[in-house]
């Protein structure tokens, strides 16, 4: 296959990447986890509420936080998902943000989130959206970037939507949490609309 010099080169910004790139906005900065991180990344994915749309049951140990962290670490390494912290004004991780299915020959990725439930209703979730879009549609240079949810999660349809996603469709029973099996909504959104809705 003939892969474009603008694929390439977005595949060159990837393998140049020497850490997790550092993003600050007005209230939060997306930075890559740190092993002290592990208690607060435990109470957010542990948390059955923040977990109830996800694709994964609750942690039970904050054994799986930390490997997780190793996890998000090794995947950072081989540029499979920038799997950022969402951090507030004092350094704690309040939330999780990621850019994951890397596509440089499609110019495509996916975006996720959680945020602790302390954090919900405040803008915190669109911020660290909001920052991950830029660098990945102006620094990175992709083309499109989609996301999937629960369609019982209003709360993240109405957050996409705000973010410009249009949704594009259903996939019907695509993901199992234990012996449940839920749809999927498909959400894309293309460069030239997030750059057009700023």
């Amino acid at each position: 296959m003939t892969v474009s010099p603008t694929s390439e080169a977005i595949a060159a910004r990837l393998a140049a990447l020497e850490d997790f790139p550092l993003l600050q906005g007005p209230r939060v900065r997306l930075r890559g986890p740190r092993d002290d991180d592990a208690p607060a990344l435990f109470a957010l994915f542990g948390d059955a509420q923040v977990m109830r749309y996800w694709s994964r049951p609750p942690m039970q140990d904050v054994a799986e936080a930390r490997a997780l962290i190793a996890d998000i670490r090794k995947s950072m390494q081989e540029r499979r998902l920038i799997n950022w912290v969402i951090a507030d004004d004092d350094d704690a991780l309040i939330g999780s943000c990621t850019l994951f299915a890397f596509s440089a020959v499609h110019r495509r990725a996916e975006l996720g989130y959680a945020l602790h439930r302390a954090q919900w209703g405040r803008g915190i979730a669109r911020e660290a959206a909001t920052l991950a879009l830029n660098w990945a549609f102006d620094h990175l240079g992709l083309h499109r970037c989609d996301a999937g949810i629960d369609p019982d999660n209003q709360a993240s349809r109405a957050l996409l939507h705000r973010l410009g996603f249009v949704t594009e469709g259903r996939q019907r029973e695509s993901f199992f949490v234990g012996d449940r099996v839920t749809d999927s909504e498909l959400l894309g959104l293309l460069a030239s609309d997030w750059r057009g809705g700023r």
